[in-house]
């Protein structure tokens, strides 16, 4: 029984699918059917009827041709076809032959597609062709406008265009001929060939119409602006010359000469109405006159600095030779008192070798000014470098200047440190007496004797002539440390022993109780009365801890509150 209604289940469901496949592929059908009669619908005869009111001749009749068969071809055989196949189609779904009905559809889709394609061909072209002889005659009217002016002004202002108007009337010329061409072309049909033509005139046309726009201002750069500029270049060049300019490197007459060439092969380009070139020219040419401008005022300004700088260059360098002589004499003076590093001496001598050295430059440069043969922008290069050198000469100077000074400064910044550091271990001294220790360890008195060691050898440095810094320096920072270390090591005794006659102290209470207690005791104070205070305040910390951890903690704060209350 269970069977059975799984198997009436089973054919429900392929029942219902298969009508609801069946459906849907007519649906597919359907929509091809009318994709078909939108494209026979397609307004192509309207729009071909538009082509008539053309001229019906060579090309346009061509194409009039071309697309009347091509729709003759799609209405009458093509759409036809794809009906029978829809027909087709709908045979194969009553048989039950889905994948070869699926197949035909898509076959279908596809020549729907093409023919879809080939309609709207149709139409762009059609569009293209009409659209090409409206905008031919909208614009052919608008260019010949254009040509008429063009002429006009060429005509009435020849003489602005001068070596350019013969190459203008040709160009006008061959624009007349096309205008000639286009009249011929539309007359015959070959609209699409006549719009090539239009857009030939208009960017010839363009083109004109630019070139007698820049022409007459580069005829004035190239036959007057420039010529003007040139000949001014040189009589201010001349002129610089006799009032006695070095100025033979910059090779001006050349470059001038150079340049009328030049405009010469502008003039040229303008007649062969290559604009660009010549426009690109004139520019190139204007930017050099700027730069031989620019170099004969670098004359000028260089010569006025060398007239206002030489003599405070030289004053310059005589007070920095001054000053380095007064330097050579405190050099002298403080070697008397001081040892100078092998360094700080060669540095001195680089010093006074390098300020000769620039004296020594500054009078061949001097010579060469009064020898008025080199150009003042070369001559005031060199100043520049000299200045430079000497503001740098005047900083290493100086520099060393302030090493003089400072070995007397650290000098007696050593004689203070010593004595901050004498007080230090007198200090400690002090402390040990008033602690009214019974002994000090053997290490401890070693220490002391160092530190008081350290500080006599640099008591014996600072009394040597000369004074050797560096070994003075080097003395006192042995000193410090030795002089820190036994002051903390002071400290430190100090505290422990307190603290261990506090300790035992305590731990007395536990003496008779304790035998552990008392013979621990007993070590410590012995290790006391031995001067080992470390020893004994670690002996006597264990014992006590034994029978009372902890203790260490109390006796400590019993102790630093005694301490407090004394200070």
């Amino acid at each position: 029984m269970e069977i059975a209604i799984i198997v009436l289940l089973l054919l429900g469901g392929v029942m219902i699918y298969n009508h609801m496949y069946r459906k849907k592929m007519y649906g597919e059908i359907d929509r091809l059917e009318a994709w078909k009669v939108s494209i026979m619908n397609r307004p192509v005869p309207d729009e071909l009827s538009k082509v008539k009111q053309l001229n019906m001749t060579g090309e346009t009749e061509q194409l009039f041709e071309k697309w009347r068969q091509k729709w003759d071809d799609l209405v009458a055989v093509q759409l036809p076809n794809i009906e029978e196949k829809l027909f087709d189609t709908e045979e194969l779904l009553d048989k039950y032959r889905y994948a070869k009905a699926r197949a035909v559809l898509r076959e279908i889709d596809q020549l729907l597609r093409q023919a879809e394609g080939e309609v709207q061909l149709i139409i762009d072209e059609v569009h293209e062709l009409i659209g090409s002889e409206e905008q031919n005659r909208t614009e052919i009217e608008e260019l010949r406008t254009t040509y008429r002016d063009a002429k006009k002004t060429l005509l009435a202002y020849r003489y602005t265009f001068g070596v350019a108007a013969a190459k203008l009337d040709e160009k006008l010329e061959e624009m007349e001929s096309k205008f000639q061409d286009f009249e011929k072309l539309t007359e015959s049909g070959n609209y699409l060939a006549a719009r090539e033509v239009v857009l030939s005139l208009k960017k010839e046309l363009n083109d004109v119409t630019v070139m007698m726009n820049d022409i007459p201002e580069l005829l004035t750069e190239c036959q007057t602006t420039i010529p003007a500029q040139l000949e001014e270049l040189l009589d201010g060049y001349r002129e610089m010359k006799q009032e006695g300019y070095i100025l033979d490197h910059l090779q001006i007459e050349r470059e001038i000469a150079e340049k009328r060439k030049r405009m010469e092969q502008c003039l040229q380009m303008i007649r062969d109405l290559r604009i660009d070139e010549a426009k690109q020219g004139v520019i190139e040419i204007k930017e050099e006159i700027d730069t031989l401008y620019d170099l004969l005022e670098k004359e000028v300004t260089s010569h006025h600095y060398i007239k206002t700088e030489m003599s405070r260059i030289a004053e310059m360098l005589n007070a920095l030779n001054e000053e380095a002589k007064e330097t050579s004499e405190e050099t002298l003076f403080v070697q008397q008192s001081y040892q100078l590093s092998t360094k700080d001496l060669e540095k001195y001598r680089s010093i006074e070798k390098q300020i000769h050295q620039l004296m020594k430059r500054f009078e061949i440069i001097h010579a060469r000014v009064l020898e008025a043969k080199t150009a003042y922008s070369l001559l005031k290069e060199e100043l520049e470098q000299l200045l430079a050198q000497i503001e740098m000469m005047k900083e290493e100077h100086e520099q060393f200047r302030v090493t003089l000074q400072t070995l007397r400064k650290d000098e007696l910044v050593a004689r203070e440190k010593l004595d901050v550091m004498k007080k230090k271990l007198s200090e400690a001294l002090r402390l040990v007496q008033k602690s009214r220790l019974p002994g000090l360890p053997k290490s401890y008195e070693l220490q002391l004797s160092e530190a008081k060691d350290s500080l006599m050898k640099v008591a014996l440095r600072l009394e040597e002539k000369p004074l050797n810094m560096p070994a003075v320096s080097q003395a006192l920072e042995e000193a410090e440390t030795a002089v820190q270390r036994v002051y903390e090591r002071t400290v430190a005794m100090i505290e422990q022993a307190s603290l261990v006659e506090k300790v035992i102290q305590y731990g007395n209470r536990y003496r008779r109780r304790y035998p552990s207690v008392k013979e621990g005791l007993e070590e410590a104070e012995y290790l006391f009365r031995h001067y080992d205070y470390e020893q004994a305040l670690e002996q006597a910390v264990a014992a006590l801890e034994k029978v009372e951890p902890g203790a260490l903690q109390r006796v400590q704060q019993i102790f630093h509150e005694e301490r407090s209350k004394k200070e």
